[in-house]
């Protein structure tokens, strides 16, 4: 049906008002640049340059890299530090990127038998695993001592670096380099210590940024240092002061941060814990994803999503744990010390250098050691995450007394018809119809809203995060709650 002229030129005057206006472009067609000021920093992907999940322009970036590297030459598994703008928390524009490597020199020792791997430089114990990317070097294996890498990664609250990347590089890739906190300070020698054992002489070295100088470095200090390292000792031509260097990102009240590293100094939550060195709070209001708040933890690896408060603390709106949060409970049917594994609901779960056990020995008080957890007698919870099909335990608990047994993993298979989940592959979970059913906000649905919310495993997706509770036997898990916990 034709429309009335007078209606025809009302469309059209409002479709210019709008166009005139901005509504969605400049007046000339395109869209107009992010306005809302936005800090980030964490492990990138390439990709332009993908950081905590949003899709950043470099294009027009100013890139901060001791060696020069342009905004095309950053790659996936770097660490860096993003100004920029975004006005939906997908895209945007970044205006600064400083590449933050953690250290650069030759390789020490290296050690394959530890669980995970690892090599030192300089002192710093670095672990590889499953998320450590390679550069110009196969991979681990390959490794050797007295190659030259420049190492990026995320700090534990033990001070242990679990390499993002791992790049051989030639002595013209820059000065070596180290970061860390400063100790042992002594100004009249003009030296200190990072990590430990790496002892940096500065009698000759330069300060930056402008405004830094020797009166800058106090105990706990976070520094960058660059020069030659010659065993355990930094001859310094070069002192950073990171606290300083890093105003441009400490970000302004009622802006919008992003955060990505391991949690220290958690309490309780709501509370508040460090991120990467950035203070942050949890509320009744924070969502979380591929996990819930009772998986929060020190030197657990996380992603923070938030708005800086007046005291610049960042009030986490959402939090995602980087690696989904596995669970198991029930009863352990299985313990092999010497190969470090138990089983339960019958799964195997590994344990490795870094898991802490705690056990409940026969004659009363507490162990770490997983021979005092015993097989068809003791039961266990176990936390922690998968490396491709390994689940890898990061605290096994014995349990002063068995409950209900709990499933919290990703859905790997889905048969709607028989009212069947899958877990690890294997471990089948049988869906009642009188079970109760939640769904991500907590709120009762049921079994066919609950199965139609349920994505399994596949090339691109992960599966939906669920935890179920009810009873294991003969290799079958019947539920009797569910919960969508992503």
């Amino acid at each position: 049906m034709k429309q009335p002229l007078a209606t025809l030129l009302g469309l059209v005057a409002i479709a210019l008002s709008i166009a005139s206006c901005g509504g969605g472009t400049d007046g000339t067609g395109a869209v107009p640049p992010p306005t809302a000021t936005v800090t980030s920093s964490g492990v990138m992907t390439k990709g332009s340059v993908i950081l905590n999940g949003m899709h950043f322009d470099p294009a027009g970036a100013m890139v901060v890299d001791d060696r020069g590297r342009t905004a095309a030459q950053l790659d996936s598994g770097m660490v860096i530090k993003l100004l920029g703008r975004s006005d939906d928390g997908v895209s945007g524009v970044a205006d600064r990127i400083d590449v933050e490597n953690e250290a650069r020199g030759s390789i020490q020792s290296i050690d394959a038998l530890s669980d995970p791997h690892q090599f030192t430089l300089a002192g710093l114990v670095v672990l590889v695993d499953d998320q450590t990317r390679y550069s110009n070097v196969a991979g681990f294996a390959a490794l050797a001592i007295g190659t030259r890498v420049e190492v990026h990664g995320l700090r534990d609250s033990g001070g242990l670096l679990y390499a993002t990347r791992v790049e051989a590089v030639g002595a013209q890739d820059g000065a070596d380099e180290m970061r860390g906190p400063v100790s042992n300070l002594l100004t009249a020698s003009h030296v200190f210590t990072l990590n430990g054992t790496l002892t940096v002489d500065y009698a000759a070295a330069v300060f930056a940024p402008a405004g830094a100088s020797e009166a800058s470095l106090a105990a706990g200090v976070m520094v960058e240092v660059r020069g030659t390292l010659a065993g355990n000792v930094f001859v310094a031509t070069q002192i950073e002061i990171e606290d300083l260097e890093d105003a441009v990102f400490r970000g302004k009240a009622d802006e919008n941060q992003d955060v990505e590293g391991f949690i220290s100094g958690f309490t309780a939550h709501p509370g508040v814990f460090q991120v990467n060195g950035r203070t942050v709070q949890t509320t009744s209001a924070t969502l979380f994803e591929d996990g819930t708040a009772a998986d929060l933890a020190n030197d657990v690896r996380v992603e923070v999503d938030g708005v800086l408060d007046a005291q610049l603390v960042l009030v986490a709106t959402r939090v995602e744990f980087k690696r989904p949060r596995v669970i198991l409970q029930g009863l352990a049917t299985a313990v092999d010390v010497s190969a470090r594994t138990v089983t339960l609901l019958g799964q195997l779960v590994h344990a490795n250098d870094l898991t802490r056990i705690d056990a409940r020995p026969a004659g009363g008080g507490k162990s770490e050691s997983l021979a005092d957890v015993t097989a068809n007698v003791d039961c266990v919870e176990v936390r922690g995450h998968m490396e491709s099909a390994v689940f890898v335990a990061e605290r096994i608990r014995e349990l002063s007394q068995c409950g209900a047994d709990v499933i919290q993993a990703n859905v790997t298979g889905k048969d709607e018809a028989n009212s069947v989940l899958s877990f690890f592959g294997a471990l089948a979970a049988t869906m009642p119809v009188n079970a109760e059913y939640r769904d991500a906000n907590d709120a009762l649905v049921t079994r066919a809203a609950f199965f139609a919310l349920i994505n399994a495993a596949g090339a691109t997706n992960q599966g939906t995060l669920v935890k179920l509770r009810g009873t294991f036997a003969a290799g079958t898990f019947t539920t009797e709650e569910a919960e969508i916990k992503d």
